[in-house]
């Protein structure tokens, strides 16, 4: 006990240390993604399995969103609706990519090339910055990470990748936008020995890593030593499930670890989030207490485990319970680096689609998929008490033949084969109970309002395959387990 004391005491030594070397200078910030992880599948999320210490300690010692949420259940989608403040859906990428129709054009298949990346707009206020991982936004050139505002990449294009190289005895890996041949370990630990790397190369400057893990996103594959805590987990995909964290909690300790080591932590602002809910059945991740899975509008599908930390410019050790998301991070990390994020947006807009500005600009209202409107707000009043009220009133979301719309305490999703569902999510967060029918007044006020949201979306710019509208209408027939599995004594 009194080692653990002494250990914590010596790291806010180090944060404070950490804090006055840096105060004069531009925070660094990070971009942590999991993958198709569970709701509750990290031990700050309740999880009675899986150990995660490294991600507590990052949430612990930060901010704790309660109520956080990403623009959409899948992951491409999700992550335009993250590097652009905006929501996705404005410029057409509301499917997944790698599920679409074949029939479609792989030239409009990927991030929409006239949009503003947060990526795009740090460069403006001095920052180089590096993506590792994943990218799920586009296999052409034109969408690559070094033609949307990053300096450095290493990572696949695509959504998902195999952990141990196939087999072989190297990853096929793009260093920049060349395939390297890296030698086999793990690939999780690979992203996450790259991003240490990457700060201890650019510590004496402000940078941007976006650093997106494949980790916990099939196909399962685990270390045999990381699988062993977990041999007591019956259930195979599960128990890989837990090796698989284990990793991606390793990696996430090694970063905090370097930033500490650099003397880079106090004036780090770190973000961790999941692209979307738990794959559960597929992963065997669990996303209790909430319903629904990855592919749902449910909030299994929609809302994950979120966390901020930054030491100089924010408060510490609490939790955060208004409705926020994904968008939010391009709006708070701009404005953390000292810039106002939508007129950035709006100078490189001008700057680089001139007559496409001028259009809008004329016409004073842009038209359903125009114009570079963020969505996102800064949260960083609101999280320091100077800014009362909620940062998103209303959030929404939208996917082939389903929609939702969360005003205040109220959801409703619209579906295609039934009724509208509508629940109250302060009183009924795991939603069990379907008030449509005592509560039609309110329904009728929030497809009203969702009919007008959906007035600024442009068109889907490829399709989903039908096989996955299907798919994800029957995911909305099941029932979901809304406890955590049992653990065993630590």
């Amino acid at each position: 006990m009194k080692k653990n004391v002494v250990l914590l005491l010596l790291s806010l030594l180090f944060d404070i240390l950490s804090v006055s070397a840096q105060e004069q200078r531009p925070p660094n910030i990070i971009v942590i993604i999991s993958d198709d992880a569970g709701y509750g599948d990290f031990s700050v999320q309740g999880s009675k399995q899986f150990h995660t210490p490294h991600i507590d300690y990052l949430a612990n010692s930060g901010i704790r969103f309660l109520q956080g949420y990403v623009t959409e259940s899948v992951c491409s989608p999700s992550r335009a609706g993250l590097l652009t403040g905006r929501y996705q859906q404005r410029f057409g990428h509301e499917y997944n990519i790698g599920s679409h129709q074949p029939s479609d054009c792989p030239d409009y298949i990927g991030m929409r090339t006239d949009q503003i990346t947060l990526a795009d707009a740090l460069h403006t206020l001095g920052y180089h910055t590096g993506a590792i991982g994943k990218w799920h936004l586009g296999s052409l050139d034109k969408y690559h990470p070094l033609n949307r505002g990053f300096d450095e990449f290493f990572g696949f294009r695509g959504g998902g990748a195999h952990y141990f190289g196939q087999g072989q005895k190297y990853f096929n890996i793009e260093r920049q936008m060349d395939t390297v041949r890296v030698p086999v370990d793990y690939l999780t630990d690979a992203f996450g020995n790259e991003a240490c790397r990457y700060i201890e190369r650019n510590r004496e400057k402000p940078f941007f890593l976006y650093l997106a893990f494949n980790a916990v996103h099939t196909p399962m594959e685990a270390r045999e030593d990381d699988l062993a805590p977990f041999a007591y987990i019956t259930e195979k995909q599960r128990r890989i499930l837990g090796g698989m964290t284990k990793a991606l909690d390793r990696a996430v300790g090694n970063v905090l670890q370097t930033l500490q080591d650099n003397h880079l932590t106090g004036n780090t602002l770190v973000w961790f989030i999941n692209d979307n809910g738990g794959n559960t059945g597929l992963n065997g991740a669990c996303n209790a207490p909430l319903n629904g899975k990855k592919g749902t509008l449910l909030e299994g599908g929609i809302r994950v485990p979120f966390f901020v930390r930054w030491p100089a410019g924010l408060p510490r050790h609490t939790t955060y319970d208004k409705p926020v998301s994904s968008m939010d991070i391009f709006a708070t990390s701009v404005a953390a680096a000292g810039g106002d994020a939508q007129k950035i947006v709006d100078s490189l807009a001008q700057a680089r689609f001139p007559a496409e500005w001028a259009r809008v600009e004329k016409r004073k209202r842009p038209r359903a998929g125009e114009g570079w409107q963020l969505d996102g707000v800064n949260l960083i009043p609101y999280l320091k008490g100077t800014k009362e009220g909620s940062p998103h009133p209303r959030l929404c979301w939208r996917r082939a033949a389903v929609a939702a719309i969360r005003d205040g305490d109220w959801k409703l999703i619209r579906m295609p084969d039934r009724p509208p569902l509508l629940y109250n999510i302060s009183e009924d967060m795991s939603e069990q109970h379907d008030l449509f029918r005592e509560e039609k007044d309110t329904a009728e006020r929030l497809m009203k309002e969702l009919f007008e949201w959906e007035k600024l979306l442009a068109h889907p710019a490829w399709r989903t395959d039908p096989f996955w509208i299907q798919y994800n209408i029957k995911l909305y027939d099941k029932k979901y387990d809304l406890t955590q599995p049992e653990g065993e004594e630590r």
